[in-house]
């Protein structure tokens, strides 16, 4: 009887834990779409003001460097939402073509990059036990636990996506 007690405690923490994280990056992308819609309108406002000026010959001046602050800080609102999100998803960004990849690669499954040294800028170290650190937030969070057919690789023999096309401890051609 405490067998059953103890697993129906277990999967309620893992339902908990798991509609936790659903809730996050449910709001993580809320906000992304409210900052990229933002920034959509300032394009277009720009869009306009800019064919207005140029329509009656005018020159351009003080108000696109103010609507030019404004981009800036948008973007930066934009990246800052897409780094939470990779946070909360448990996965990293490959610098050369932006896509996601486990925290625990070192190469990026879709173009073969070098994505360690990005997961170490971003603050992930991984250790023996397989737990990562995000000391941003300083929180643990355990890999995920994938359950799928893997491609192994012939060169070093790592599991890898069946829709990788590069290892992504090795970096070599699957």
């Amino acid at each position: 009887m405490d067998d059953l007690k103890k697993g129906i405690v277990g999967v309620t923490k893992a339902i908990t834990k798991s509609s936790g994280t659903l809730l996050k990056t449910t709001k993580l992308t809320l906000s992304l779409s409210n900052e990229e819609s933002k920034l959509k309108s300032l394009y277009i406002e720009i869009g306009k003001k800019v064919h207005e000026i140029y329509k009656y010959g005018g020159s351009i001046g003080e108000y696109f460097d103010e609507k030019y602050q404004e981009i800036l800080l948008h973007q930066k609102r934009i990246d800052e939402i897409k780094h939470s999100m990779d946070i909360a998803k448990g996965v990293v960004t490959c610098p050369s073509c932006g896509k996601a990849a486990p925290k625990s690669s070192d190469f990026c499954p879709k173009c073969g990059a070098n994505i360690s040294e990005a997961a170490a800028e971003e603050g992930y170290v991984l250790q023996e036990n397989n737990v990562l650190i995000d000391y941003g937030q300083n929180e643990q969070k355990q890999e995920p636990i994938l359950v799928a057919l893997k491609k192994k690789c012939g060169a070093c023999s790592a599991e890898n996506e069946p829709s990788d096309r590069f290892c992504l401890s090795c970096g070599r051609i699957l």
